[in-house]
Order: C-alpha cells, then sequence, then structure tokens
C-alpha cells in the first residue's frame, strides 16, 4: 500500500485537490441557487392585485405622501380588514390578511394605499392601475377609473423635469380646470402605429425627411443609434412628468407630457389638440 501511495502520490493529490474545488463550488451553487430561490420568493411579494385593481409595493416615503403624519408601516396603519390573499413560499402557501389605510378611511378617502400582514412585519402597497383599463382604455374610462369627473376632483398637479426636479405644484382652481378641460379632450388611446406617426411628423416638420429617420411595417427606424439618439434628444425638449392629486386620496404619478410629438402618456398614448399649459407654443 505504500509503494502504491508512493508511485501514485501525483495522481492522488490532483484527484484530493479536484475534490475539494468541486466540493466548494458544489457549496457555492448551492448557496447561490438558495439565494436566488429566496429572492423568487420574496419578489411575489412586490406587486398585488385586489378586486381588479394592481397594487406595488412602496415604503415609508410613499406611505407619507398620502398620510404625512405616519412614523412607520405597523399595525397602526391597519384599518378595515380587506380579505385574505394567498402567495406562495418557502414552506408552501401562506395566507396573508389586506387591510385598508385608517387613516385615508377616516378621512373618507379611496383606497390609494393598502396593507398586507406578511410573515415577518406588516407590508405597504400603493394603488398603481387597474386591470380592466390594461387594453388601450379611452381617457374618459381612465378618468372614470380614478373618479375625475369633474375640475372640482383635482387637487393638485407636480410637473417635474426629465430629472425629476419638481418645476412647479399647480393648486390654482382656474388653472386645474384648464387642465381638466384639455385631458378630457384627449379622446381614444393612440395605437402604436399612430404614437409612431406623431414622432415621425414631430421630426420631419423640424429637420425635413432627411433620410435618418422612416416607418416600416408602423414602426419607426433610425439609420444608427446616432440619429436615433439625436431625434430623441429632440422630441424631450420641455418634457414633463406630471403627477395628479386628486381629493378623493389618489395620486396617477408621472403622467408624461411631451409637447414636441404632442403626447400626453397616462396610461396609454394620447394625442394633444393643443398646449397644456402656459407659455407655450401652440
Amino acid at each position: 500500500m505504500k509503494a502504491f501511495l508512493q508511485k501514485h502520490w501525483k495522481f492522488l493529490l490532483c484527484a484530493g485537490l479536484l475534490l475539494i474545488v468541486a466540493g466548494c463550488w458544489l457549496t457555492v451553487w448551492h448557496r447561490l441557487g438558495r439565494s436566488v430561490e429566496q429572492a423568487a420568493y420574496r419578489s411575489v411579494f412586490d406587486t398585488l392585485t385586489f378586486e381588479d385593481a394592481y397594487y406595488t409595493k412602496c415604503g415609508l416615503q410613499t406611505v407619507q405622501d398620502y398620510v404625512p403624519e405616519a412614523a412607520e408601516i405597523g399595525s397602526a396603519l391597519c384599518g378595515e380588514e380587506l380579505g385574505m390573499l394567498s402567495f406562495p413560499t418557502e414552506s408552501g402557501t401562506v395566507e396573508c390578511p389586506l387591510y385598508s389605510c385608517k387613516p385615508l378611511d377616516d378621512a373618507d378617502k379611496a383606497h390609494a394605499i393598502v396593507l398586507l400582514k406578511g410573515q415577518e412585519d406588516y407590508l405597504a402597497y400603493e394603488l398603481s392601475g387597474f386591470r380592466y383599463l390594461d387594453e388601450s382604455p379611452s381617457i374618459w374610462a381612465v378618468c372614470a377609473s380614478y373618479g375625475i369627473g369633474k375640475a372640482e376632483d383635482l387637487e393638485s398637479l407636480t410637473l417635474a423635469d426629465a430629472d425629476g426636479n419638481v418645476l412647479e405644484t399647480v393648486t390654482d382652481s382656474a388653472a386645474l380646470k384648464d387642465f381638466f378641460d384639455k385631458l378630457v379632450k384627449l379622446g381614444d388611446c393612440l395605437t402604436e402605429e399612430d404614437l409612431a406617426h406623431a414622432y415621425y411628423d414631430a421630426y420631419t416638420e423640424k429637420f425635413g425627411e432627411d433620410g435618418k429617420l422612416e416607418i416600416q411595417d408602423g414602426k419607426l427606424k433610425a439609420v444608427s443609434d446616432e440619429a436615433f439618439s439625436a431625434a430623441m434628444d429632440y422630441w424631450n425638449t420641455d418634457m414633463r412628468a406630471v403627477t395628479i392629486r386628486l381629493k378623493n386620496g389618489l395620486l396617477m404619478r408621472d403622467c408624461l407630457y411631451a409637447p414636441v410629438p404632442g403626447i400626453f402618456a397616462v396610461y396609454g398614448n394620447y394625442r394633444l389638440t393643443e398646449p397644456f399649459f402656459s407659455g407655450e407654443e401652440s
């Protein structure tokens, strides 16, 4: 046996090292796989759907947009129990109770924020949309879903630039009425081809048909990344993110107002018929 070991010690050493390396890799892959699996389970709590409404998990700062006095996300915020939701976890399916937000209940406001009693703590969710608006809704359907029926339903507008810097918060009733009157005139959602033509028409009006951009099969095509980037810079001129705060407690966050191609994006994309804000050229 000793002779065998002396003769084959190099081979046995290499084999042993390979086994050690393989064992290390198996440990690493097991841990990595475990981490990925745990992340996948956690991700199921990122969003939820309740009564045809979509909700997205949010933090305390977002909750404070609705309930400024909130100090933490916890049981103190819980109002009426709305129902039980099922989620797959590592230990199997769990049932979690969903609650309305009590301060919003007390203020007679809509379910802009709901709270879920998770396995370890409470999670807050912000209303982010409605399932029945997924298929190219008209602007009237969007407004009806959010409870916008008249100008007086608007509390404020917050305008921000492309970098998220707040430019202005509008609360003046006359300005809000002007915005409402223009909003409800947007009409039907544009098709993908309609949207392509809106951007193409804005480009050619400025630069002419220079061959750098064209429409093929209803879609915009650029001759190069540089040409498309230059077109994007032009289209994004004076673009603003508009957040609409409603008196019913809901927020319509980061609607996109793009005056160059004449587009307002809220649920779908809608064609502007006139400028929305003062100081713009018609």
